[in-house]
């Protein structure tokens, strides 16, 4: 049984305005689902785009790249990309890694489409009233925990936000100093921060990775990852996973 569901509908009375309806998980091995689903009314040329997350019980940082990814053709189409009825998991996943700065967001649908609509007064698109963030467990979440697959029960992981400074000028503190010596390229630096984050990650997924503000927010195909992995010696997962070890991450 799938763990994703995207169903396409349109606004009543603006067919121009697209609403994507996903329910379930946008893990590692769902988020192609939503991906197609998106480029199809891309293909429409349907730019207006409202994604509603009433039902998503998680969004992984392959899923945030599906967004991050389309948002600036978008946007060079006169549409945008709005979320809505975010469920308290995802937003708070949405607040850490500031996705606000990037992606529009509303408390429920009718809001989205009035903003579409130039019905509303509220342009911000922030996510305030209706939403309640989680109370604090007796327990805390560290950092880098992250919910668990629902097909193999390995956790997958969420990465944190990274300080606004080069690779070369991190902090002795946070990397081993040798962490970036197999780099040759600041591309190859940005990979090796997504491998320390996710040392599971494959070379898909750091592809998607890269489109994230966090390390880069820049389009790398999929050929050029693995081009440079095959450069560092981390072509191998086992290689990954040793290095992310040796970071301590």
């Amino acid at each position: 049984m799938p763990d994703i569901v995207v169903g396409v509908s349109y606004a009543a009375d603006d067919e121009s305005i697209a609403i994507l309806t996903v329910s379930g998980f946008v893990a590692q091995d769902t988020f192609s689902e939503l991906d197609k689903k998106l480029e199809e009314q891309l293909s429409l040329n349907k730019y207006k785009i409202i994604v509603n997350l009433e039902n998503t019980e998680y969004v992984s940082s392959a899923g945030w790249g599906v967004f991050i990814s389309e948002i600036k053709e978008i946007r060079e189409n006169n549409g945008d990309l709005l979320l809505a009825n975010m469920t308290p998991n995802v937003y708070e996943v949405y607040e850490v890694m500031e996705f606000s700065s990037i992606l529009k967001s509303f408390v429920s649908l009718d809001e989205a489409i009035a903003y579409f609509s130039g019905d509303s007064g509220e342009t911000s698109g922030a996510l305030k009233p209706a939403i309640e963030k989680p109370t604090p467990k007796s327990e805390p979440i560290p950092a880098r925990a992250y919910p668990p697959s629902m097909e193999t029960g390995k956790q997958e992981k969420v990465p944190q936000p990274r300080p606004s400074v080069q690779p070369e000028q991190a902090p002795a503190s946070e990397k081993e100093p040798d962490i970036y010596s197999r780099a040759t390229s600041e591309l190859g630096k940005r990979i090796i921060d997504i491998i320390v984050d996710n040392p599971y990650a494959e070379p898909k997924e750091i592809s998607r990775a890269l489109k994230l503000p966090q390390y880069g927010g820049e389009k790398v195909k999929v050929g050029a990852v693995k081009k440079e992995l095959k450069a560092m010696g981390l072509f191998d997962r086992q290689q990954r996973f040793e290095l992310a070890m040796k970071s301590g991450g």
